[in-house]
């Protein structure tokens, strides 16, 4: 990005020697300035026909009386017009020469006048400034004066010409950088998009359709992680099993549909009773598992509890659980699959209880490594 503190030619790295290598490249010379100078006087008497003739060619192009729009606009080209003219024979080609050639170019690029458009436009200025010289060579002794005239005509154009495409390509660069961050904004954006989109599926892929737990595939996922962070940081660790007693005879008798509210009724109840850290899941059919981490088996039949007070039996027909609990560390800890078999046979002791009379049911166990 430009700084604004910059002036143009500072900012297209354009110092008083490069303005004095373009010269030389152009075999501009002092002597070509001396020349101009001196026929800036008769240029000066002719400067408005110079100026009526060069409009008058170009607006007979609608691309540029679209470009000059209205006679107010026309009336301050023609000022600008006969400035620049007579610029052209100054005789001092230095850096508030060349700034205000680059502002030229930059003014042209910005109202849409194309280079080739431009280009023409310099050529018909060089006609007429040539025609003009040509009346006088006519009747003047001095031919090489003249031909000396016509070159360094030639050279300055050429030597603005630089200039002001300069600014064109500069901008162009600029628009081109413009788009190219502009397009790295869009490709960052709907990366961000793809990759919001991706956890939003990968997220679905692992909850339970029904209850909005997390699924089966989460929970080894989880249950392998959350023993390797209790492990590395030396904490407790408790893993709740259980399964709904009394749901197999809803299912049987009043149908899939009743079943799937007592499950739905469930997940709620088992998500409202949990605190922000456990994590909830629904195993399969009507098993669920729950991760209690940073918490010991005192602190996980404080959650047990909390439970049965929240399995209201209006609104699960009857249905209560059988849960097996167990822990490890922080001490000692065992692989996942030790733990998760450790609380299923914990389940189905509990399970085993409700033969002789319904009702809610926990077992724990502390594992330890063999």
């Amino acid at each position: 990005m430009h700084n604004l503190n910059q002036t143009l030619a500072e900012q297209l790295n354009i110092s008083k020697q490069e303005i004095e290598r373009r010269k030389h490249f152009l075999s501009f010379t002092k002597k070509d300035a001396e020349v101009l100078l001196a026929y800036k006087p008769i240029i000066a008497k002719h400067v408005a026909g110079i100026v009526k003739n060069f409009y008058d060619f170009l607006t007979s192009y609608s691309d540029v009386t679209s470009i000059i729009g209205d006679a107010e606009s026309m009336r301050r080209l023609n000022s600008s017009m006969n400035r620049y003219v007579l610029e052209l024979f100054d005789g001092h080609y230095d850096e508030d020469y060349v700034s205000k050639r680059l502002r030229i170019g930059l003014v042209h690029q910005r109202i849409g006048v194309s280079t080739d458009l431009y280009l023409s436009g310099v050529y018909q200025l060089q006609l007429n400034l040539l025609n003009t010289v040509a009346m006088y060579e006519m009747g003047d002794k001095d031919f090489m004066d003249m031909f000396s005239l016509r070159q360094a005509i030639n050279k300055i154009l050429m030597f603005d010409m630089q200039f002001v495409l300069d600014t064109y390509y500069s901008s162009l660069v600029n628009q081109v950088d413009a788009a190219r961050e502009e397009l790295k904004e869009y490709a960052n954006s709907l990366e961000k998009k793809i990759e919001d989109r991706t956890r939003e599926l990968e997220e679905l892929s692992m909850r339970d359709m029904l209850t909005g737990l997390y699924n089966q595939r989460a929970f080894f996922d989880y249950l392998r992680k959350e023993i390797s962070n209790a492990e590395r940081y030396r904490e407790s660790l408790v893993l709740c099993y259980f399964d709904l007693n009394g749901f197999k005879a809803i299912n049987d008798k009043q149908g899939h549909q009743e079943g799937d509210e007592v499950l739905l009724a469930a997940g709620k109840i088992i998500h409202d009773s949990m605190r922000e850290s456990d994590i909830a899941f629904r195993y399969g059919g009507d098993e669920f598992a729950l991760i209690l981490p940073h918490s010991s088996l005192e602190e996980a039949d404080v959650f047990a509890k909390r439970l049965v007070k929240n399995f209201r039996v209006d609104d699960m027909r009857g249905v209560s659980f059988s849960m097996g609990m167990a822990a490890v560390g922080p001490d000692e800890f065992v692989d996942y699959e030790k733990l998760l078999n450790a609380a299923d046979n914990e389940m189905y002791k509990a399970k085993s209880k409700t033969k002789k009379r319904r009702g809610f049911y926990i077992s724990s166990v502390y594992v330890k490594p063999e």
